[in-house]
């Protein structure tokens, strides 16, 4: 005899066989662990098999049908009560009918007689547990694949819309609705990529061959209304990055396409923005005559400009990478190194003398004037400088320090703007140095001419007429106090407007002033730098929809922004210096509190919780900020509602436990109902009476109709759980319910109000055509039934009532069994479980012989009454 070797083949399969004939339990073992790749444990009644499997966990079950204290059918009801699906096989000599159907009805995989040649008993056995314990493992592997599947895409950041293989499109996930503007797929019904214009012909046809194509485009959402492809909340451009990737059944067989979808609007205007700056600095570095040079934080220089060029006598390909010990005399080089150090030491701005030798091999007197280039976070990545060459004006500094002209050289090589003039009767100048007419930029000419100045210095005449009125008042007061102006512009038409401060210091004796004047608008524009930030961060901490607090340590509120203020219904006053717990009533810190956790790591912390006075779940972000010396001096509370999050999550996890169910039922009944046509098919084909074998053809008949119900039933519920549970308005899904039923001369009455909704899944409207339907056809005496509301403590509930016979009180829990009743006997089942997604649900309260009164209970914190 030809046996699979269990030495050869390690036990992939854990059995557990129970049968109360204890030869043929060892037997049975025996022979299935000899002759298979088996593990086998066995239990000699159907208790003890409910004690072993409560501690071991077995691939199948295979059980006797008849035994003393508990029936083979009694043992898989009680496995099959407990939730567990272990794979479950009748092996049996009891060929009966009714052991077949009570076997597959109560949920048995499979049937096995005994009897025959043993070898191919249990060889069928075998391969048929093998069989069963391989497609219930395939099984769940698909389901967890799908599960994963959805989870990615529906919480994925990229638009992401699926095609079927004419490319029309069939699914688009939530970001994608986000991205283009539009409520649900049915916006978008009957678009096809392939009419898509903004994918160049070539694009499409690669695509056609089965090629992924990627490539950027330009979504107009003006343009695509005018041509009403379809309605979309958005306007304007937006630039857009698409892969199209062809799906596949096997290795050739196109089944549709799958595109993701980007917005890279921000990149690409960020791109060419820096490219815009990077091109103006560069001009602007070409135009500076002074030589300018950029190194990186390790002292290497990156780049210069063409007069650091001549300069030294390098070009700039041959000085980047280079330090300055590679291109300087060593003693030169010490200095700049030091300098180097001392600047990165203590960033900001540096301004020497120093020498450099020149290309021509001789050494200039030259200030450096130095400053760090620092990141967004503070960071130096390195410096910038400027050469000036004062060589030239050292040696005169030098000649004239015992000339009549010193002060009048020193006053012309101040950083600062100096001139002497007269102010009455008109400004006339007698002297002023380079730097005067720089920061004024006027020319020489300009103030040679008497009362000129304030033509050529300020254009717009509003303005100059203010200013000048001003300095004239001021200086005639003879009030040096006044003789001092902040912040004037110096505004040019086509340039930058700069600022200046200026100051007169009176010489009375010869009826002439000494004007002052130094350039501000590095500072004033700082100060205004500041000022938008300032405001810039307020317009975004106020934009911001969740509530942002800014506390003390010991959680006494600062401020909130304005979203923190609207939403607890407090102003700045009342909020300030308060502990942030009393806002909701607490007379101390939440237990579980992201900011004492933050205050004690010192480290953001994130958490969730649920606040029962908001009755709200909450996400709590805490940043603690700290002082130099590492203490914590406030702290930033962020706190997101995340209540609707949490309960579409809660929704999905048992949407997905309902469809589940749902396919298991029909699964089960249609399996079920086709064996049943094979036997009596069988039984037709080897009856010799022919009304017998007709009986059986009637009876195969009667299955395939209850197959078809139960085909019809998946079609009408084919949605159940799919969909994305939410708020929905129950008044008009009543409604919708009512044109669904054909009431005769029944009266239907719709009191719930038009305010109210309920968190639950869109599939909810079935739960009110079902019980319409029960109304109408079991209530038999109905005239009228009523919707309506009661409203208990924080619950809801909703009820249908009739006056109808009513229900008995022996069926009023057994009506929402599945099977029960004359038709289906699943309505109701599935009414129940429709509710139980989103944690509603539904009893039968009536009095029978008054009708029937269904009540369905919604939490507290699972409707709502809506704002009309």
């Amino acid at each position: 005899m030809n046996t699979i070797s269990p030495n050869s083949i390690s036990p992939s399969i854990i059995l557990l066989i129970v049968d109360d004939e204890k030869d043929v339990l060892q037997a049975t073992k025996s022979y299935l662990t000899i002759t298979f790749p088996v593990e086998v444990d066995t239990a000699e009644s159907g208790q003890i098999a409910l004690q072993m499997i409560a501690q071991k966990k077995y691939d199948a079950i295979i059980s006797d049908y008849e035994m003393d204290e508990m029936s083979g059918i009694e043992l898989l009801k009680n496995i099959r009560s407990q939730g567990l699906d272990t794979p479950f096989i009748i092996f049996t000599g009891k060929g009966r009918e009714e052991v077949v159907i009570a076997a597959f009805e109560n949920g048995a995989d499979g049937y096995v007689m005994k009897g025959g040649e043993i070898r191919s008993q249990f060889v069928d056995l075998y391969h048929k547990i093998k069989t069963i314990v391989q497609k219930r493992e395939a099984e769940k592997t698909i389901k967890e694949v799908e599960c994963k599947f959805h989870d990615i895409y529906n919480n994925s950041p990229i638009a992401i819309e699926l095609f079927d293989e004419q490319g029309t499109i069939i699914e688009i996930n939530p970001a994608g609705l986000q991205l283009f503007g539009i409520d649900s797929i049915e916006s978008v019904k009957g678009y096809n990529l392939f009419s898509d214009t903004s994918a160049t012909k070539e694009k499409l046809e690669e695509l056609r061959s089965g090629k992924v194509i990627k490539y950027v485009t330009e979504f107009d959402f003006d343009l695509q209304k005018q041509q009403n492809q379809y309605a979309s909340t958005k306007s304007g451009k937006i630039t857009l990055f698409i892969q199209i990737t062809p799906l596949f059944k096997g290795t050739c067989l196109l089944s549709g396409y799958i595109a993701h979808t980007i917005d890279i609007t921000e990149e690409k205007t960020a791109q060419e923005d820096l490219k815009e700056q990077k091109l103006f600095l560069d001009y602007l570095l070409e135009t500076i005559p002074s030589p300018v040079f950029y190194k990186d934080a390790e002292g290497r220089y990156t780049g210069c400009n063409s007069a650091f060029e001549k300069y030294i006598g390098l070009s700039k390909d041959d000085l980047i990478g280079k330090s300055v010990f590679d291109i300087s005399p060593r003693d030169l080089a010490e200095v700049y190194h030091a300098k180097d150090k001392e600047l990165f030491t203590k960033p900001g701005m540096q301004v020497y003398e120093s020498q450099v030798r020149f290309a021509d091999g001789t050494n200039h007197d030259v200030i450096f004037q130095k400053a760090t280039l620092v990141d967004r976070s503070g960071k130096v990545q390195g410096l910038i400088g400027i050469i000036l060459d004062i060589t030239e004006r050292k040696g005169i500094e030098h000649a004239l320090q015992e000339s009549e002209d010193y002060i009048r050289t020193v006053l012309d090589n101040l950083p600062i703007g100096v001139a002497v003039n007269t102010v009455e009767p008109e400004v006339s100048f007698e002297y002023f140095n380079d730097n005067f007419l720089k920061l004024y930029r006027v020319s020489a000419d300009a103030l040679n001419t008497p009362d000129a100045f304030w033509d050529h210095v300020y254009e717009d005449p509003i303005m100059r007429e203010s200013l000048k009125k001003r300095v004239l008042e001021d200086c005639m007061s003879g009030d040096t106090s006044r003789m001092h102006w902040d912040d004037i512009p110096i505004t040019r038409t086509g340039e930058v407007t700069t600022y200046v401060n200026a100051m007169n210091i009176p010489i009375h004796e010869k009826n002439l002033m000494i004007s002052v004047v130094w350039d501000i608008t590095d500072r004033k524009r700082a100060e205004d730098s500041l000022r938008e930030t300032n405001r810039l961060l307020e317009g975004m901490l106020d934009g911001i929809p969740d509530i942002i607090g800014i506390q003390n340590p010991d959680h006494t509120l600062i401020r909130y922004n304005r979203a923190g203020y609207e939403i607890l219904g407090l102003t700045p006053e009342e909020v300030r210096c308060k502990p942030c717990y009393s806002f909701i009533g607490r007379t101390k810190p939440c237990d579980i509190c992201a900011s004492m956790k933050a205050l004690s790591s010192k480290k953001i912390c994130t958490l969730e919780k649920y606040v029962p006075e908001l009755n709200r779940y909450l996400l709590c972000r805490s940043n603690p900020i700290l002082d130099d010396n590492g203490n914590v001096q406030l702290i930033i509370e962020q706190l997101s509602d995340i209540t609707e999050r949490k309960q579409m999550e809660d929704a999905i996890r048992q949407s997905n436990q309902k469809l589940r169910l749902l396919t298991g039922l029909t699964r089960h009944d249609i399996l079920n109902l086709l064996n049943a046509i094979y036997f009596y098919h069988e039984l037709a084909l080897e009856s010799p009476d022919l009304k017998a074998s007709r009986e059986y053809i009637t009876r195969a008949k009667e299955a395939g109709e209850r197959i078809e119900a139960t085909i019809g039933f998946t079609r009408e519920y084919e949605e159940f759980g799919v969909a994305s549970s939410g708020w929905q308005l129950i008044h008009p899904i009543i409604e919708s319910a009512k044109q669904e039923i054909s009431p005769g001369t029944i009266q239907i009455n719709n009191t719930v109000p038009e305010s109210i909704e309920v968190y639950a899944d869109p599939i909810i409207r079935k739960v009110f055509t079902t019980l319409l339907e029960n109304a109408i056809r079991h209530g038999k005496k109905v005239t009228q039934i009523t919707f309506g509301v009661d409203e208990k403590q924080k619950e809801l509930v909703i009820f249908c009532e009739d006056d109808g016979v009513g229900i008995p009180d022996a069926e009023k829990t057994q009506i929402f069994g599945h099977g029960f009743g004359k038709n289906t006997g699943i309505g109701l089942f599935l009414s129940r479980e429709i509710l139980s997604i989103t944690g509603l649900s539904i009893s039968e309260t009536g009095i029978f012989g008054k009708g029937a009164r269904f009540e369905i209970r919604v939490p507290g914190e699972k409707w709502r009454s809506k704002k009309i």
